[in-house]
């Protein structure tokens, strides 16, 4: 949907509070707000509610706050799906309705909706009701799209993409090396604990991440040295992709705060066309045209006068136009 096209301003406008970012629109913030403190609000009651003493005594505020919550999402999911729309068919309407309820984030909405009908088909099943309300948590992900720290991260991820592709490719191959040595050296002293290639993994898992919960550990001189070895060598291997990130933290941080170069981008030569057109038109003089040019494009320097002769020419195009 293009809500600028709508012809429905009322759908344009909760389409706008709903999806978009809200900028300064105060009531688009006070409505984000509000939905994800109501979020934040059911999820700690569904975790607080596993607590024993707290279910047995609380019970009802509980249930009737999470059943407000679910209600909540309930309506701002139907609002979701009213909005999304204008299409000038009914038959188009819902396939555009179907397509946008699809999308990943609509998906997680119905999810965390289904625990308001839940006890209709499975009265009895308490934990698994408990799971599908603990899913609405993901529903802050669609808040957190507009985090201008995440899409910091996600540039800088996408553009690491290849080092930490290899990165993940060293760690299984290390995981894998050190599991199939283990084995060999350690089988003989403990059968029980390194039995397998795949049973040594989760010793190898453990070292190599240095989580070492220290339910499996080498016996053998060799097998201790060993794990010496490739403790080191996971702590190393971890602490590459830190500094990869921080270096691209640092690499787009620097981008950001560069001066833009000088010159027209595609959105300023089109609205000095669009000018150039009033002013061959009639609709602005030339005294008027000058000074919104200069509005469009700052004034530059001595030797870089290509923006400036770009509106001369773009009248001279419309004149032959």
């Amino acid at each position: 949907m293009n809500p600028e096209r709508t012809k429905n301003p009322v759908k344009s406008r909760v389409y706008a509070i709903l999806e978009r970012s809200p900028g300064r629109d105060r009531l688009a913030i006070l409505v984000q707000i509000t939905l994800a403190i109501v979020i934040l609000l059911n999820t700690i009651l569904v975790v607080i509610y596993t607590v024993p003493w707290i279910a047995l005594e609380y019970w009802v505020p509980i249930n009737v706050t999470i059943t407000v919550c679910l209600l909540i999402f309930t309506a701002e999911y139907i609002l979701r799906l009213w909005s999304c729309t204008n299409a000038p068919t009914f038959r188009a309407r819902m396939t555009e309705r179907l397509r946008y309820a699809t999308g990943f984030y609509m998906i997680i909405d119905l999810i965390s909706i289904i625990p308001l009908f839940f006890p209709l088909f499975f009265p009895k099943d308490f934990a698994l009701l408990r799971t599908f309300r603990l899913l609405s948590i993901f529903k802050l992900g669609r808040y957190a799209r507009y985090s201008e720290s995440l899409a910091l991260l996600k540039r800088v991820i996408v553009k690491k993409r290849e080092i930490f592709t290899i990165m993940v490719f060293f760690l299984v191959f290390v995981i894998l090396f050190s599991s199939t040595v283990m084995y060999l050296v350690e089988n003989s002293a403990q059968p029980d604990k390194f039995s397998s290639i795949p049973a040594a993994m989760w010793w190898a898992v453990m070292t190599v991440t240095t989580v070492g919960y220290g339910d499996i550990i080498p016996v053998t001189p060799l097998g201790q040295t060993l794990a010496s070895v490739m403790t080191l060598a996971g702590v190393l291997l971890l602490a590459l992709p830190s500094a990869i990130l921080a270096t691209g933290f640092i690499e787009e941080r620097q981008k950001d705060h560069e001066t833009p170069p000088h010159g027209s981008s595609g959105n300023e030569l089109e609205l000095l066309e669009r000018l150039a057109a009033l002013k061959e038109n009639g609709h602005i003089s030339g005294e008027e045209f000058e000074s919104l040019k200069h509005l469009v494009i700052p004034a530059h320097s001595p030797g870089k006068g290509d923006s400036q002769d770009a509106p001369d020419v773009i009248v001279s195009k419309n004149k032959k136009i």
